[in-house]
């Protein structure tokens, strides 16, 4: 992969001490979302054309995404989450506590499941 070439120009240093540090981290924020989100993509596979279909929008909006210059709602975030199965909110639980929940729900469902089947069989022995 290409590195991009460092330029040390004047100008340019002149132009970046003049940028307020709030709108630098806001940057740097939107920029690291915009990685977080490409990468998962990346090690799942995923094109930018399947993630649009799974987040239900087009494919241009998600290049607006990976851009790193797009302001995104909480919901958006907690969508891509979902979908994505990764944390960008430090608001949101962590993967490992999504995956625990989930499993307790399975066990839940199984149990529940093997009462219920447990029930209908002993009524079904009643009647013969």
């Amino acid at each position: 992969m290409n590195k991009p070439r460092q330029y040390d120009s004047p100008i340019i240093k002149r132009i970046a001490e003049r940028i307020p540090k709030e709108l630098s981290e806001q940057n740097d924020r939107r920029m690291g979302l915009a990685v977080k989100i490409a990468e998962a993509l990346r090690s799942r596979g995923l094109t930018n054309q399947e993630f649009a279909f799974m987040m239900g929008k087009k494919p241009s909006e998600v290049t607006r995404w990976l851009s790193g210059t797009h302001n995104f709602t909480t919901e958006t975030l907690w969508q891509m989450e979902r979908v994505l199965r990764i944390q960008l909110l430090t608001s949101s639980p962590p993967e490992e506590h999504i995956e625990k929940e989930q499993q307790e729900l399975k066990e839940f469902i199984a149990n529940e499941v093997q009462k219920a089947l447990t029930k209908f069989m002993s009524r079904k022995k009643l009647a013969v």
